[in-house]
């Protein structure tokens, strides 16, 4: 692990939030947040390396980058954020770098959160968004990390079950695959500075509405994986959830999928968007590489 990882590391350790360890707390937490969800988002004022700008497609705020007739691929990014928070200024970055590194318009939408909403809205948006790429007819990445790296793999499980061609690449940053927290996690939850399993529990439940969270359209790890596309996993193993990602790796190995996985060791939930680590900046390289395969 670099000095700058043990860092994040320590910064995570003490401001980790309340909500994720007391499901009273993270009730509390939706209660706040539905107060001031709805509102649009701000692209941070930053220099960009590529165009950046907001703009509203499929009844959805969608930050877009690069977008150009020259542009070789299109690649949808769902970010994370437990499906309670937003979009933050990481993820932009991240967002930018993928753009620029790859010559693609990256299109993330900021899709409809809980508790105000349920994954039905977000599961029409991205299917709109997805039948928009198709038309472009570039070749098409879906990527996102923690809560939507878990939707980027249960949507790729929804496409095929409509009978829709699936993505060139499937992306996954810490992906959560099992939104119920079923697993067991006593070896990891020590070791994990920012999750915990109460909270997100309780968070996801919210994010499934009327579904049980072990539906695959809410938990990817329960869905047939048998059609997905080529896939790359990313997961650190300081992360609670990385017996889920692991058995979802597994899952993918076992019905033939061509899966790749990239561990980073002692390192942290969604380590690869993080600025100015060395982990990360390899993994980027790592990732833009995927793509451009």
């Amino acid at each position: 692990m670099s000095k700058m990882s043990k860092i994040i590391e320590y910064i995570f350790k003490h401001t980790r939030k309340e909500y994720m360890d007391d499901k009273g707390v993270a009730k509390k937490y939706m209660e706040g947040r539905s107060i001031d969800e709805d509102e649009a988002y701000t692209i941070p004022k930053r220099m960009y390396h590529t165009h950046v700008e907001s703009k509203y497609m499929f009844d959805c705020q969608m930050i877009v980058f690069n977008e150009a007739e020259t542009t070789e691929r299109t690649v949808i990014y769902l970010h994370g954020g437990a499906y309670v928070n937003e979009i933050v200024p990481p993820h932009i970055v991240f967002c930018d770098k993928i753009a620029k590194k790859t010559n693609a318009t990256v299109f993330a939408p900021v899709y409809p959160l809980a508790p105000n909403h349920t994954y039905e809205e977000t599961y029409r948006i991205v299917e709109d968004l997805y039948k928009f790429a198709l038309e472009i007819g570039k070749p098409i990445t879906i990527m996102g990390d923690s809560a939507g790296g878990g939707l980027s793999a249960a949507f790729c499980e929804y496409l095929a079950s409509k009978g829709f061609e699936q993505p060139e690449h499937l992306i996954l940053i810490s992906p959560w695959v099992d939104v119920s927290m079923s697993g067991d996690y006593d070896d990891y939850k020590e070791s994990d500075p920012a999750l915990g399993i109460e909270g997100p529990r309780e968070l996801g439940k919210s994010w499934a509405g009327d579904l049980d969270p072990k539906d695959y359209r809410i938990s990817p790890l329960f869905g047939d994986v048998s059609q997905l596309s080529q896939t790359a996993i990313f997961v650190g193993t300081h992360e609670i959830i990385y017996p889920d990602i692991i058995n979802f790796y597994d899952k993918l190995k076992s019905s033939d999928i061509d899966v790749k996985l990239f561990v980073g060791e002692e390192m942290t939930h969604v380590y690869p968007i993080y600025p100015l680590v060395p982990e990360s900046k390899e993994a980027l390289n790592q990732i833009v590489e995927i793509i451009l395969s």
